[in-house]
């Protein structure tokens, strides 16, 4: 009989321990869950703002800018054939 009470009782906390444990589990996945959509909302927001930056490159690199600021901010010129020359090597 005690045999029989011990082995109800080892039975039941087996089963609240699996229990509890399950809960954990299921708790701790959700919780990876909501950080995996975080990360990946933020990584969606990352790309967006990488193709901005991509974008914002390309205008500010056009040749017509580049040369309209070398022209105006260092003064220079495209070189005409009468002032260029020609180095030649030995």
């Amino acid at each position: 009989m005690l045999g029989r009470v011990l082995l109800v009782l080892v039975l039941f906390v087996a089963n609240v321990a699996t229990g509890v444990g399950i809960v954990y589990s299921k708790h701790s996945m959700r919780k990876s869950f909501i950080e995996l959509q975080a990360l990946q909302t933020s990584f969606d927001e990352l790309q967006v703002e990488w193709g901005r930056f991509q974008l914002e490159q390309s205008a500010w690199a056009t040749h017509g800018r580049v040369e309209k600021i070398a022209r105006e901010k260092l003064n220079m010129d495209l070189v005409h054939k009468e002032r260029l020359i020609f180095l030649k090597a030995d």
